[in-house]
């Protein structure tokens, strides 16, 4: 028999609806090899259904957030600490979990007949995240030790991670929390998305967090250029911000840092967030700029993919040169009588509506974004 093709979305859509049937399983599993976590069963059922959910968001979405489950996970392994337990029950309860998972994938793949790639990819992508889940639980586990430990370093790392949250900090309670734990409070700070960890070496005024996945640093702006050469790995720096804004900046930073992963900005030793704002801005939502790209340039799809890709490229210029032949000759290394031509088949294709200054900017922000995700796939 043949076997199936589906793509990321079909995936997720076969695996949805087992969804619920699946968390049952694995905290049945858990509550009857790790008995300690039946007697927090609210707990342990939110934590698998959050790990389930996203895990299945992600095989549609690689790029979904991941910061409900993150904090989830660092809570799970700080409450082992303050309970005064290692993490072997929690990691085992992992293993379980990733195991009943599999076993599931399993199951999936015979029933829908999944090639040997999909299921290959499937596998590389549940015990990578098993990997990220553990890695979360044991930094919040030494966090929390740290903590309890009463040492200044767990002070910086509590303050740290309350001034990159979701929630909005007092003036007065930072005040109050920076000076007991020795950080000399700047006017502005811009978070540091750093690609991979790094040895510290700076003073009490930067913040540091360079647990993997995601290492970063809060430092009191404006930020020195020769301090970030000195990093030795890829960074990004966001944009300045006052303290109580910190997790605005951060989010920029790593969103360029992906952005500069992907290959849609320059790769550099350091990439500055200010500069490319509007490229950020562009590609912060790639289904929004999908759906606008739709909606917007809708007339395009008319043609054939080759005659679209170009018509593409003399609109965005036709708009960027306000309908200047010869330099959208120039600008796309074309005889300018082909720029009439195409100039002429776009206004066949859209009508008024390229006379219109409302849909001319959305035209014109749908095609740059297009550009720019080319350049990075």
């Amino acid at each position: 028999m043949t076997q199936e093709v589906f793509g990321r979305t079909e995936l997720a859509a076969l695996m949805r609806p087992a969804v619920p049937a699946l968390v049952d399983w694995i905290v049945r599993e858990v509550w009857q090899a790790v008995p300690v976590y039946a007697r927090h069963g609210q707990v342990t059922r939110h934590g698998v259904e959050c790990a389930v959910v996203l895990f299945v968001d992600l095989v549609e979405d690689p790029f979904a957030p991941r910061d409900r489950l993150y904090e989830t996970c660092r809570r799970l392994g700080a409450g082992e600490a303050y309970e005064g337990r290692t993490l072997d029950d929690l990691q085992a309860a992992y293993r379980l979990g990733t195991r009943a998972g599999w076993r599931w994938i399993m199951r999936l793949g015979r029933r829908h007949r999944l090639s040997s790639a999909v299921m290959a990819r499937l596998a590389e992508m549940l015990f990578g995240y098993a990997d990220e889940l553990a890695r979360m639980s044991i930094r919040g586990h030494r966090e929390a030790q740290a903590e309890l430990d009463g040492t200044q370093a767990g002070l910086r790392r509590r303050l740290l991670r309350l001034v990159t949250g979701p929630v909005a900090v007092t003036d007065a309670v930072l005040a109050e929390l920076a000076a007991a734990a020795g950080w000399p409070l700047p006017s502005e700070v811009a978070a540091v998305a750093l690609k991979s960890t790094v040895d510290p070496s700076w003073g009490p005024e930067v913040l540091a967090d360079l647990e993997p996945p995601q290492p970063y640093l809060l430092v009191p702006a404006p930020v020195d250029a020769r301090f970030c050469a000195s990093l030795g790995v890829r960074a990004v720096v966001g944009p300045p911000v006052s303290p109580a804004a910190s997790a605005h900046s951060l989010r920029w930073a790593r969103a360029t840092l992906r952005l500069v992963g992907d290959g849609a900005l320059p790769d550099a030793p350091v990439t500055w967030c200010a500069e490319h704002l509007t490229t950020l801005w562009l590609l912060g939502d790639a289904p929004l700029a999908d759906q606008v790209a739709r909606q917007e340039l809708a007339p395009l799809a008319q043609f054939p993919e080759r005659s679209r890709r170009r018509l593409g490229e003399t609109l965005l210029s036709w708009l960027e040169n306000g309908g200047n032949s010869e330099k959208i000759a120039v600008d796309l290394s074309v005889h300018p009588q082909t720029v009439r031509y195409r100039v002429r088949q776009l206004k066949q294709a859209f009508g008024e509506r390229l006379e219109d200054p409302e849909a001319r900017f959305a035209m014109q922000a749908a095609l740059r974004a297009s550009a720019l995700r080319s350049r990075g796939a």
